[in-house]
Order: C-alpha cells, then structure tokens, then sequence
C-alpha cells in the first residue's frame, strides 16, 4: 500500500519536519516533509514498511536521520530494521529493537541511522514478522552534527532531541540493550549496582544498602518502562518519604507519546528517573530504600518495569570509607590511594 499526503498544500517544506506513519488506530501518514521525495510504502503481507531516504546532499542542512519506533514488545526481539542502498545490497542496522525474554508491552526505541550507509541515500526497512500488527507507529526525523564537549568517561552521548533528552550510544546503536553492572569507585563516589537485570515494578521494591562511613549525599537512579505520565513513584530511605522520583521533561510532538485504546496519551519506551537523597537520611549498617509506584486513577493496568537501579554516593574526604569492594578502580590524584583504604563487603539486593 502507498500512502501520499491527503492535501498536497500541507507539506511543510521545512528541512526538518519530521515523517510520522501511524498504523494504529488507523492506517495514515504525515504531509510529507521537505527534504522527503517519495511516499512510504506498508507491504502487509511481507510485515515490511519501507521509507526512501534522499542522498544527504540534497538537504544540505541535513547531515543525519534519526528513527523512533512504537511497539508492543512481546519478548520476540522487537521489529528489526535494515537499509537498502541504491546498487540493492542491505545492511542490517538492528536485528530487534525490543528484549528477548521479557514482554513489557508497549515500548519505543530512537536509533541513530548511520551517516555512512545514509549518505549517498536509500530505503530503511522496518520490518516484524509474524508480529507486523504490533508495530503502532514510527518517525524518521532530521538531525544536524554540532559540535559537543562531553565531561566525564562514562557518557556516551550521541543524539539529542529537542527536549533536551540524551540518548547514550548503547541505546541509540541499534542493539539490544545491556544492562549495567557492577559497583564502581571514583575517589569520593561509589556508584552501587542495585538491580541492573531487568524487573516489574508490581509491589514495593526494597533495596539494602550496607553503609559504613560519613555519606555526604546521594542520588537513586533507575530506567522505568510503561510508567503513565500522570502516575508516579515514591522513595523512602529507613521509612521516612523522601519525595517522588523526578523524569525529565516531554515535548507533546515526541513520537513515543501515543495514544492508547481509550484514547489518553501514555509515554512508550524507557525513560530515566532520580532522585537526591540527603545525607540525614543515612545511618551506619544497614539502610532500606524502598520505592512505591501510585498508579493514575485513570490508568488500564498496564505493567510498569524497572531495570539498571543504582545508588550513586559521596562520601566525606576525610573518613572516605566505601560500601563496597568495586569491581573497577579508577586513578585520582585528588583522593588517597585506593589501595590503602579498607574496603568492606556490600550485599545489595531486593527483599
């Protein structure tokens, strides 16, 4: 099936108005934007929608394409997506968008085409098999190169939309996701792997946290799927409430804001939570930190999931005793010698 645009003076001719197809609830497509040519074409019976993509040079402010895809993640791998370029030879960019294992349900994930295959122009292959009814919508935006100054080794940033969001190389390379792990020491902060596997948030999800040392601050941080935009999750250290999770901001264009069947708009794909937990909070030994999701009053029961649930903690300088033998040693001159601190044992885990 070809689709075209319903009323040929709609098309934008912006140079980076983004193409939006949607096949749930009902079969239909954005005017096509500026630097776009050609209609996308839906085979149905090959589970295939493909897209033609110009040559970068015909839009000279355009220098990358980014995709974003709206799915129901049954645990299969998810939609894969491939590029055919103009001699017929395909490259595989993703095999599967989505988990192997585990059905979360509604999910989204943005990749960043590669500019050597975009180059010189193609067709992107977005394809499910078998499962071509779960793919609800996708959207091809335009990105421009800037030049970015990243601090610190552990950021990976390469794509940045216009909510300011940031997605991580590992999220936006096309492969299945991996989760973190392991606990790692920069000088006076320990970054303590809670939970990094992948789990559902149905009850209250308790972390222990041994402690032993003077903790100046800390910051909870996890990835929450399937969370509603009006519900969210509490956090309490050793049972008082210390406040609610904070997610970064949405724009109402992003292509994972989707409507579901009774037609309220939910968030797909996962998104970043934190929180800054004083340092009164914490005591010697022992310390629980639970965290309770409030369901909307308008919510259908979708399920919520959790995964990469960490604690990151400063410690005071002066007696800077760890929670945890870290499984990676970083050099800094600022800090004692690691090697001359005693570190002991943590167990962290879910009750």
């Amino acid at each position: 099936m070809c689709l075209a645009a319903e009323d040929a003076s709609l098309v934008t001719g912006r140079n980076f108005a983004p193409f939006v197809l949607a096949l749930k609830p009902a079969l239909q497509m954005s005017p096509l934007p500026g630097w776009m040519t050609a209609p996308a074409v839906v085979h149905e019976e090959t589970a295939m929608i493909e897209i033609p993509i110009p040559a970068l040079w015909a839009s000279p402010a355009v220098e990358f394409y980014a995709l974003t895809v709206v799915f129901d993640d049954c645990g299969d791998g998810g939609p894969a997506v491939e590029w055919r370029a103009p001699d017929g030879s395909t490259s595989t960019i993703s095999q599967g968008l989505g988990e192997l294992g585990a059905a979360l349900g509604l999910n989204a994930r943005t990749i960043l085409l590669p500019e050597s295959l975009t180059r010189a122009g193609g067709v992107l292959l977005v394809s499910y098999y078998a499962k071509f009814s779960g793919i609800l919508s996708l959207a091809v935006r335009p990105a421009r190169g800037d030049l970015l100054a990243v601090l610190g080794g552990q950021s990976d940033p390469v794509l940045v939309d216009e909510a300011l969001r940031v997605f991580e190389r590992g999220e936006a390379d096309g492969r299945r996701m991996v989760p973190v792990s392991g606990d790692v020491r920069r000088g006076a902060i320990v970054e303590a792997e809670l939970s990094a596997p992948l789990a559902p948030l149905d009850t209250d999800l308790e972390f222990v946290v041994p402690i032993d040392g003077t903790v100046e601050g800390a910051m909870v941080r996890l990835d929450v799927l399937g969370l509603d935009p009006e519900a969210w999750i509490d956090v309490r250290v050793n049972s008082l409430p210390v406040g609610q999770l904070n997610f970064p901001p949405f724009r109402l264009d992003d292509p994972s804001l989707v409507p579901d069947d009774s037609g309220r708009l939910i968030l797909a794909g996962w998104r970043a939570g934190s929180l800054f937990l004083p340092a009164r909070l914490w005591l010697q030994g022992d310390n629980s930190v639970v965290l309770t999701w409030k369901r909307s009053d308008a919510e259908t029961g979708r399920p919520v999931f959790v995964r990469n649930s960490a604690l990151h903690l400063r410690f005071s300088t002066e007696a800077p005793q760890m929670i945890a033998a870290p499984d990676l040693m970083l050099p800094d001159p600022l800090v004692p010698d690691p090697e001359s601190i005693p570190l002991p044992e943590i167990i962290t885990g879910i009750r």
